[in-house]
């Protein structure tokens, strides 16, 4: 079977890992592979790879040429392969990164099977790509072809259903979680100079601001002096970073138990960081496959903090354990003020909805309001900073007030039962080998599907799944 993968980069990175681990675990399979990036690949694996021109990122003002791109991309596939691929398989396809792309995944689909892998959804909470593909794109529902020959790849089952609801074929839907590396557990314990014996909680993560930075300053505020919590890494994106140096000044503002970017002042590797911490905690509000839920077990470490059951649930059906987890913080109403929560409330959702060419819904604000609170409670992480940053300062004006917070602190001492029986759990099903034979499995469906004329699925219906006003957060704005 010849397969063409196809994405705009082969940087270091989550989507190249993917492509990557693809690769690897193919091996023996039969697959004929091959890359095609619009940049050339500098990773180390043997992969073998093609730079296609004007497959990479574009740019606003850039007039994009997709029947240059499709015609380039298919003459690259054939020469590497030595005929036409049976199946290509293409990443984030409708993500807005490249304004050919989707009319070139018309052209492909249009006569060959494509398996259409999307890893994020300009849909969740991303309005500049989804205003930039409206302004490149004549009709927004070609972001999604339909017929026989066309696929599509989700990392976790509420993407699948999100599709599904929208009426696309259950047969064209396949849920391909990511591939997971199983390290080597450390003979003994790293050493971090400079922590003395206290105990380390580590966030292992760019502090973008869906890792929802605030709650875990809160649980820091509440520490105690014997532990201290950390990040690894400064934001990548100089338009994240106002918002991450805020959040450093405020944390020394109140002498806060935090170390920044420590991945970035030491000399350890990240698997010795994780070897020199106690514990791993994740207070993110969305994810995509949800490795942060995965890897703190295989590195024999317990987790702690936020649950995103939607990410997770793919996880505890096969039997991983994340009691230690919640699934909600809520804090007093009344620490920021129920009608600040709700003027906040009311211009992010205009400004959310208006990026999206919506229209506001009738009693949308006050479906929000309700879908985040419980009688005088709030959820802390659908606050904004700005919000955050007052209940934090009850916090430290007040530490008895700790208790008034549901969850009171951080299930740190039963965190360390399910270690051992997580990390085998993890191990098994979601090992390279079981990756490759899923994979495989999906793009033989894929390679057998006779090829029909192309339909399109509703970009209205699929905006819909995202844009509901009882899953707004106001850190996704």
């Amino acid at each position: 079977m010849k397969v063409a993968t196809v994405h705009y980069h082969l940087r270091p990175g989550g989507v190249t890992r993917v492509v990557e681990n693809a690769f690897a675990s193919l091996e023996g399979k039969g697959v004929n592979f091959v890359a095609l990036s619009g940049e050339a690949y500098t990773g180390d694996t043997r992969l073998p790879t093609v730079v296609v021109p004007g497959l990479g990122y574009t740019h606003s003002n850039e007039k994009a040429d997709p029947g240059a791109l499709w015609f380039s991309i298919r003459k690259a596939a054939r020469d590497a392969l030595g005929g036409d691929p049976d199946v290509w398989h293409v990443h984030n396809h409708c993500l807005g990164k490249n304004a050919a792309m989707p009319q070139v995944v018309e052209r492909l689909a249009a006569e060959t099977p494509v398996l259409l892998q999307i890893h994020d959804f300009a849909e969740d909470g991303r309005p500049a790509n989804y205003a930039a593909m409206s302004t490149l794109i004549p009709n927004l529902d070609s972001m999604y072809p339909q017929a026989s020959q066309v696929h599509y790849g989700l990392l976790n089952s509420r993407d699948l259903n999100f599709l599904s609801q929208s009426n696309f074929s259950s047969q064209s839907l396949h849920l391909l979680p990511n591939p997971v590396a199983v390290p080597a557990l450390a003979e003994e314990r790293a050493a971090l100079q400079g922590f003395g014996s206290r105990r380390l909680i580590l966030y292992p993560t760019r502090a973008i601001r869906r890792k929802n930075l605030g709650e875990m300053l809160l649980w820091s505020a509440l520490a105690d002096n014997d532990t201290v919590f950390a990040t690894t890494l400064t934001p990548a994106n100089p338009t994240a970073l106002p918002i991450y140096e805020r959040w450093m000044e405020f944390a020394q503002e109140l002498e806060l138990p935090m170390r920044f970017a420590l991945g970035e002042q030491v000399s350890l590797s990240f698997s010795e960081l994780m070897s020199a911490s106690d514990a791993i905690v994740t207070t993110s509000v969305a994810e995509g496959f949800g490795l942060a839920f995965l890897e703190p077990y295989l590195f024999g470490k317990p987790l702690v903090g936020r649950d995103l059951p939607d990410i997770t649930r793919d996880f505890t059906n096969t039997g991983v354990r994340l009691d230690s987890l919640y699934d909600e913080l809520m804090v007093p109403l009344s620490w920021v003020g129920k009608d600040l929560v709700r003027e906040t409330l009311a211009t992010a959702l205009e400004d959310y909805y208006t990026a999206y060419n919506r229209t506001l819904p009738e009693h949308a604000v006050d479906i929000a309001l309700a879908s985040m609170t419980a009688g005088d409670y709030v959820e802390f992480g659908r606050l904004s900073e700005v919000l955050q940053e007052k209940v934090i300062r009850c916090l430290t004006t007040n530490p008895a007030s700790r208790e008034e917070i549901r969850p009171a602190q951080l299930c740190t001492d039963s965190a360390s039962e399910s270690v051992t029986l997580n990390r085998q759990l993890i191990a098994d099903n979601f090992s390279l080998k079981s990756y490759g034979e899923n994979l495989a499995a999906v793009y033989g469906k894929v390679a057998a599907s006779p090829v029909e004329p192309l339909g399109h699925g509703s970009h209205s219906v699929v905006l819909d799944q995202f844009l509901d006003p009882k899953r707004f957060n106001l850190l996704r704005t």
